[in-house]
């Protein structure tokens, strides 16, 4: 029956997934634990209670980065690591939430390019993919987390090619996500070919990047202090934004966010100037990130005081 669905969809073309109900709309990343080496290596081991604050504030979806690369040897995954991700997928569905599993922080691949690696890359999905063959359909794949450095979209897509003719058979109808190089860059979609169906094409944003960024330690560059929302400013977002939605596909705005030590009226009003940009074009989005433990970052939680930062919240989630 599946097997004929898909059939179906095919002939009516390229686009046909997008007549499909992609189940994101309002979606928070859940960093700075599973996509570190190790959970904890970076001020934050995931709580089911903060799963659960998530589904109260309004989200539908967690994207779930996870460094699956620092726990697969000899084509297999270490079983303890496996566990603990699938406890915290389950959580998320006893929470009635979607969540995406993003293969996060390949960064041998990405620095490399190699053969190796790319065949490391396809075999961590054959065993993903045979793992979570009975998961439902609330369970979402993202192959590979901003292709950049060494791994062109041309290569990604290769990869994503392989990638989904071994998911496809066990997975007809669940949504798997792919994006372009340059840390999936919005012009990066145009090189992607048309989807499949229940295919969906994801790019990310922090433009402008001097403003996201500013006194981020993992930036190299000491970027100066800057604002944003002048006129210009936001007609250069809406005109980003546009030039997305021109791409004419299914698309997923994956992540989104700034660095805390941007000024913070204008952190809020870029956080939802972005949100109602891609809300007005249609476009599902997720925010970079829920917390960072406590330190500075990209955070709309705060664990210290156990609560939402309040403006932020609002900005994502208010009228």
């Amino acid at each position: 029956m599946l097997r004929a669905l898909i059939l179906l969809l095919s002939a009516l073309g390229p686009h046909a997934s997008t007549a499909q109900t992609f189940p994101v709309n309002r979606c928070i990343n859940m960093g700075a634990a599973l996509e570190a080496p190790i959970e904890g290596d970076w001020g934050y081991v995931i709580q089911r209670r903060h799963i659960d604050r998530i589904a109260q504030a309004g989200f539908d979806t967690i994207r779930l980065p996870v460094k699956f690369s620092a726990h697969f040897e000899n084509g297999q995954f270490d079983p303890d690591f496996l566990a603990r991700v699938d406890e915290v997928m389950g959580w998320t569905q006893d929470a009635d939430l979607n969540v995406i599993l993003v293969l996060h922080h390949y960064w041998d691949l990405m620095d490399t390019g190699s053969d190796a690696h790319k065949a490391n890359l396809i075999a961590m999905w054959q065993v993903l993919g045979q793992h979570y063959t009975d998961a439902p359909q609330s369970v979402l794949f993202e192959l590979l987390n901003e292709p950049e450095g060494n791994l062109t979209t041309a290569d990604a897509v290769a990869l994503y090619t392989t990638i989904l003719s071994d998911l496809r058979p066990a997975h007809p109808t669940r949504w798997i996500i792919m994006g372009g190089d340059q840390w999936n860059n919005i012009d990066s979609l145009a090189d992607l070919p048309d989807p499949g169906p229940f295919d969906m094409h994801t790019f990310h944003f922090y433009e402008p990047w001097q403003f996201t960024h500013q006194g981020a330690p993992h930036v190299e560059a000491d970027l100066p202090r800057s604002g944003w929302g002048s006129d210009a400013d936001r007609a250069d977002l809406a005109q980003r934004f546009a030039h997305a939605k021109a791409q004419n596909r299914p698309l997923f705005l994956g992540e989104f966010g700034v660095y805390d030590a941007a000024p913070r009226p204008d952190h809020i009003r870029w956080l939802r100037a972005v949100r109602q940009q891609a809300e007005d074009h249609g476009i599902p989005w997720c925010h970079w990130g829920f917390t960072q433990g406590g330190q500075a970052g990209f955070q709309a939680f705060d664990v210290d005081r156990d609560d939402w930062r309040a403006d932020v919240l609002d900005a994502l989630m208010g009228e």
